[in-house]
């Protein structure tokens, strides 16, 4: 089978080549003005998801039977700050891969996010209606129904709060930030009324390499197993990195000043993931245990 993955340097698109299959042939591409510092496994060549010309020379190269899309802009104070260049890249690609996926008959699956909801209803399924409070999560939206309406089987997938290793001079994570701050002994105030399911981005990727071997299509949310505050979640990183617990000060969130609002709790109800792809959440002590074995 012949994978293209989108944003390949990216948290999930690095882990989606390190879980892919000994049958899988992968291609990848990344950010134009990005330069690769480390060997990938899927064939890699530069491309702008926004650039039509661009993508149906990709796909006449990577000829996919799948396409995994999976870049975008995920800042969501970016997003709120920039509109028209996170509209450009995070609806504006999606409309150029799907066409391209329709042209070219690939399969599409897209990765969208748990920023869909608003956060006053958890825990959430896939059948509960979707309600943004922020531009990002209104763009995750409109990219889904683009996806879902693009003519070709289609599968989408909402991951919340993934975590893991970064490709060198990617984006980071909550995790990547709080064991940095912790091993320079900077003292770390993080909420303790916003909640989630952290995810490892091993573990999401491997849920999405189920939903294309099983040919899945539709919407399935994929989180980790523990129900817990950022401010437990920070607690479990010193615990599992054996970093010093006392740095970390619980706060609330209007203790932040930021740009977007953020849903307080966006948790997934992860039934549909255990039924249909055969997978348990992963606890978080074990998910961080790993990643500091994998460091």
């Amino acid at each position: 089978m012949r994978v293209l993955i989108t944003g390949s340097t990216g948290l999930l698109g690095c882990a989606l080549q390190n879980q892919a299959g000994a049958d899988k042939q992968l291609y990848g591409i990344y950010y134009p003005a990005r330069v690769l510092t480390k060997a990938l496994r899927a064939a890699q060549r530069p491309a702008d998801v926004t650039n039509t010309e661009d993508m149906r020379a990709v796909f006449a190269w990577a000829k996919p039977d799948v396409v995994i899309h999976a870049a975008a802009i995920g800042s969501v104070d970016f997003a709120e700050k920039n509109r028209a260049q996170t509209h450009a890249v995070n609806v504006g690609g999606t409309t150029v891969v799907a066409a391209c996926c329709k042209d070219f008959g690939a399969r599409l699956v897209y990765i969208s996010s748990n920023a869909v909801f608003d956060g006053t209803r958890p825990l959430y399924s896939e059948n509960d209606p979707v309600s943004p409070i922020n531009y990002y999560g209104q763009l995750k939206v409109e990219a889904e129904q683009i996806s879902a309406t693009c003519g070709v089987p289609c599968a989408i997938v909402r991951p919340i709060l993934l975590y893991g290793w970064p490709y060198p001079d990617e984006r980071g994570n909550l995790v990547t930030t709080w064991v940095k701050a912790l091993r320079g002994q900077q003292l770390q105030s993080v909420v303790d009324n916003v909640y989630s399911k952290p995810l490892p981005a091993l573990a999401c990727a491997a849920a999405v390499w189920e939903i294309v071997n099983r040919n899945c299509s539709g919407i399935y949310h994929i989180a980790g197993a523990d129900h817990v505050s950022l401010h437990q979640f920070a607690l479990a990183v010193a615990a599992a990195f054996e970093l010093d617990h006392a740095l970390i000060q619980a706060v609330p969130d209007s203790f932040f000043p930021q740009l977007a609002p953020r849903p307080r709790d966006t948790s997934f109800d992860t039934r549909k993931m255990e039924r249909e792809l055969g997978l348990q959440p992963v606890p978080l002590a074990s998910g961080l245990r790993q990643m500091k074995a994998d460091a």
